[in-house]
């Protein structure tokens, strides 16, 4: 991977500050108390959105930062707040959501081992999403209560080459009568939501608008950004999904100022009288940073830090206008860009963004700013620094085996697996490692290890598969010693079953052994059910042969069961047969191979 800082996606920085990096302060204690999905169960029209909330209580001085962790590998951006005393901050986030999806968030505070308690959530779309566009607008309804809707396209979806770059969101918001006032706001898949917009639609107006939202990108990223109606009756906008890959950057080309070549007047010609126009005097514009996530930072920088930052650029009432603008990071402008204003009687104001990263070889202060063309009365402009804490003294860490998912079932949506690692160390240590999977790196974790104890790492993640084949999960240790241990895994799509019976096995997903086999491979299978909410279901497993004790359970409200076998050695070395198999109902049953490969 590399560790390459870039400038905006650029040109790399020439003058940042050379000082050594500062370690971190003590950090206040901190705890994670009301973790909530709200709704957590969610059941009709799709898209739509999950807030999430949670109470962080510091005690001490200093800076506490942290970020939303998801079960499907995602992550938010790294947020912050002061302490100096005591203090409890209400954290919040949101998902938007078109399909059916269950999950978990929670908070990660960095610094501290660990997560939160994790916030739950369901989320089942009846029917086809709604999507309501150009091609499919919103009914009128001038007799009936207000609806809106969003719907929300990225411009392009997909870029690759030089960088900085640019995605235009453009969202499209509707409503069934006018006159009518429209709250909004964006909703990002790193920094969460936006600040809240209203829309106002005359009476006898168009009844849709357009909302536009430029976005910097400097160095390769992905995510998506929606739309979150706040009226009631509201229809949220689905994902618009983003994707920019940074290629070798040529450097920056000077700014010049063209030259005019004279026409020649011919001699014989009269010099006609000049004729004087007057041009209306440019709109002053304002410019303000409204927001720079995640601002200071003090931490471990195993990975680049990646900072968002939202600009408001506003214009006072008058005529329809143009306003240039740019980022500037350290002295160094970043692409020019313009955003249009319409006319208006009241002062208007559009948002812009910007996205880069920086890694531990930039540390130290650095200034941002929005600059505007014509020139705003004040320039926009936020210092912050970033700090990076090192290991004093490394541990020595093995990792003896990898288990990895063997996958047969259900293809027709997200998939919900793990990878693990046995990992030994030759003296206490705080390990920081990450699942990586398919070249998309999850979430950085971190545990502590100890020499007499033997402990595995690994994480849940997600995958949506459209057909059978392989991937690759890679265990990336990013302190100490830097292990790394990365071996395939499979998917057996299996078609649903159009007349299961009362229940079905959606899931079943024995674990791939890589290991040295000094010791009996010590290795699990996992599985799920589906049936009608609340069906009591009887189960055992059959491992090599050998039956375990049946075990009963009933499906969730969802209509889920998810089951596991106990963890059981393999003395032979060798692949075995593992076998679910339900003992009531309609009695289905699955089995397949537990492969041991020995290295």
């Amino acid at each position: 991977m590399k560790r390459t800082a870039l400038l905006l996606g650029a040109v790399m920085l020439g003058s940042l500050l050379a000082a050594p990096p500062a370690l971190a302060a003590a950090a206040p204690a901190t705890s994670v108390t009301r973790v909530r999905a709200v709704p957590a169960g969610q059941a009709g029209e799709c898209p739509t959105t999950v807030a999430f909330s949670a109470t962080v209580a510091a005690k001490g001085k200093g800076t506490v930062r942290y970020r939303w962790v998801r079960g499907d590998r995602s992550k938010s951006a790294i947020r912050s707040f002061r302490v100096n005393g005591a203090r409890k901050v209400v954290v919040r986030d949101r998902q938007t959501f078109d399909r059916d999806t269950t999950g978990w968030q929670a908070v990660e505070v960095l610094g501290r081992r660990g997560l939160s308690a994790k916030a739950r959530f369901r989320v089942a779309c009846a029917g086809a999403p709604q999507r309501y566009d150009v091609v499919n607008p919103l009914p009128a309804q001038p007799d009936k209560p207000l609806e809106a809707a969003a719907s929300v396209q990225a411009s392009p979806p997909r870029q690759d080459g030089h960088c900085p770059a640019t995605v235009t969101f453009t969202a499209t918001i509707q409503v069934s009568r006018t006159p009518a006032k429209v709250g909004y706001q964006w909703i990002d898949s790193a920094t969460g939501e936006g600040a809240v917009e209203s829309l106002y639609f005359a009476a006898g107006a168009p009844r849709s608008r357009l909302v536009t939202l430029p976005l910097s990108v400097g160095t390769s990223t992905a995510g998506w950004k929606s739309v979150r109606i706040l009226n009631a009756g509201g229809h949220d906008s689905a994902r618009a999904s983003y994707e920019v890959t940074c290629r070798a950057t040529p450097g920056p080309k000077p700014t010049t100022t063209p030259t005019s070549t004279p026409t020649p007047t011919p001699t014989t010609s009269p010099t006609p009288t000049p004729t004087t126009t007057t041009e209306p005097p440019a709109q002053q514009p304002q410019a303000a940073i409204s927001a720079l996530t995640p601002g200071d930072y003090e931490g471990y920088c195993d990975e680049p830090i990646a900072y968002q930052a939202t600009g408001r650029i506003t214009l006072p009432a008058g005529p329809a206008a143009s306003v240039g603008y740019w980022w500037t990071l350290d002295g160094t402008e970043w692409q020019h860009q313009t955003v249009s204003f319409p006319a208006g009687t009241q002062p208007r104001s559009q948002d812009v963004t910007a996205a880069w990263s920086l890694d531990q070889s930039k540390t130290g202060s650095h200034k941002l700013a929005l600059t505007t063309q014509p020139a705003a009365a004040q320039a926009a402009e936020r210092t912050f620094a970033l700090s990076c804490t090192t290991d004093p003294d490394p541990a020595k860490l093995a990792i003896p085996y990898l288990l990895t998912p063997v996958y047969r079932g259900d293809c027709t949506g997200s998939i919900g697996m793990r990878a693990d690692a046995r990992i030994t160390t030759d003296r206490q240590a705080e390990v920081r490692y990450r699942v990586v999977v398919d070249g998309k790196p999850g979430p950085v974790r971190t545990q502590e290890a100890k020499p007499d104890r033997a402990q595995m790492i690994g994480d849940l993640f997600y995958i949506s598969p459209k057909a059978s084949g392989s991937g690759v999960i890679r265990i990336e240790v990013l302190n100490h010693n830097k292990l790394v241990r990365e071996r395939p895994y499979t998917v057996t799509c299996v078609p649903v079953d159009p007349s299961p019976g009362t229940v079905r096995i959606s899931e079943f997903r024995p674990v791939h052994y890589f290991g040295d086999c000094a010791e009996a491979p010590y290795v699990t299978a996992h599985g799920a059910f589906r049936a009608a909410p609340d069906t009591e279901i009887t189960w055992r497993w059959v491992i090599d042969g050998k039956p375990t004790e049946p075990a009963t359970y009933k499906t969730n409200s969802g209509g889920l069961l998810q089951v596991q076998a106990a963890n059981w050695h393999r003395d032979t070395k060798t692949s075995g047969v593992v076998r679910l198999e339900v003992l009531n109902h309609n009695k289905p049953a699955v089995e397949g191979t537990y492969p041991v490969t020995c290295e």
